[in-house]
């Protein structure tokens, strides 16, 4: 059984006003659940709050994933109590087109004269592993599948199997223009959920209506990744990264429209929890 939780649901930077309190302004964190195991994908800011949540039930023993580095997803794992208690466990997966590991970008971002804590001083038991598209990571119950994305210093999409379930997390990639991108369209095959990168609409991705253009920006929409689910087979559609301009409103009119091409559609909010092979929850305007 796979369940999973969203704490974090926006991209590029945090947003904070009554706007957007309804969908959330944290950036990506998303909880997986296979069986007992715990998973995490990204420690956006959205972690600091998961984070509060396991220090209720310690020892706490985990994977952290991450689909990249850049600052939006890595930036709250220094608020993340539970690495900082002894006693609990964390493997840390992750790659960087940089020439270092994931462990030492990690570290950097907790150094003088950014931040004034450094790594070292967590009390939790932490392993590093830096992996590369195609690697499998397997669990007890549970298998996690790397792909490549098209994105600004390269990204990582997961797919999480677990006894017939399955989810796929995609974010921060962006389509191709003249095809599908075909690694994502492997990954996702007969998938229960596809969780997409929808940041931009059609209008602002391409520079129309007076828009600016955000081609080769590193995001995609919720169009392209409804494409991804019709050519995959998958069962339900997650609107993800929610750009920062976006309010609560235009949220809701994203999701409108893609619940009008594919009525199992619904747009991440921050507490959405999802139970795979239960029906899609209502969403947050029903």
């Amino acid at each position: 059984m796979i369940k999973f939780k969203f704490w974090g649901v926006r991209g590029s930077v945090p947003t904070g006003s009554p706007d957007t309190a309804k969908f959330g302004g944290n950036t990506t964190c998303l909880e997986v659940r296979c069986e007992n195991e715990l998973l995490v994908f990204d420690s956006g800011t959205g972690i600091r709050y998961l984070g509060n949540e396991l220090m209720k039930s310690l020892p706490v023993k985990g994977k952290i994933f991450y689909s990249h580095v850049h600052w939006d997803h890595i930036q709250g794992l220094p608020f993340f109590t539970p690495l900082y208690v002894p006693g609990n466990e964390f493997q840390i997966y992750g790659g960087s087109s940089m020439p270092v590991t994931i462990e030492e970008t990690l570290k950097k971002q907790m150094t003088a004269p950014c931040f004034p804590v450094p790594m070292d001083i967590m009390g939790a038991n932490i392993g590093f592993f830096d992996v590369a598209p195609g690697d499998i990571v397997k669990g007890d119950n549970y298998q996690v599948t790397l792909a490549s994305q098209n994105h600004p210093n390269n990204s990582f999409a997961y797919r999480v199997d677990c006894n017939n379930q399955s989810i796929v997390f995609a974010t921060d990639t962006e389509h191709y223009e003249d095809k599908l991108d075909e690694d994502l369209v492997e990954l996702s095959q007969g998938a229960d959920y596809l969780i997409y990168d929808s940041q931009y609409t059609y209008d602002e991705y391409h520079g129309f209506n007076g828009q600016m253009s955000r081609k080769s920006w590193g995001h995609s929409t919720a169009e392209e990744g409804l494409k991804i689910v019709k050519a995959a087979g998958v069962k339900n559609f997650v609107l993800f990264h929610h750009d920062p301009t976006h309010n609560d409103e235009f949220i809701c009119k994203l999701e409108r429209e893609a619940k009008e091409v594919f009525p199992n559609s619904i747009a991440a909010y921050e507490g959405l929890e999802i139970e795979v092979g239960k029906p899609i929850p209502d969403s947050l305007f029903t």
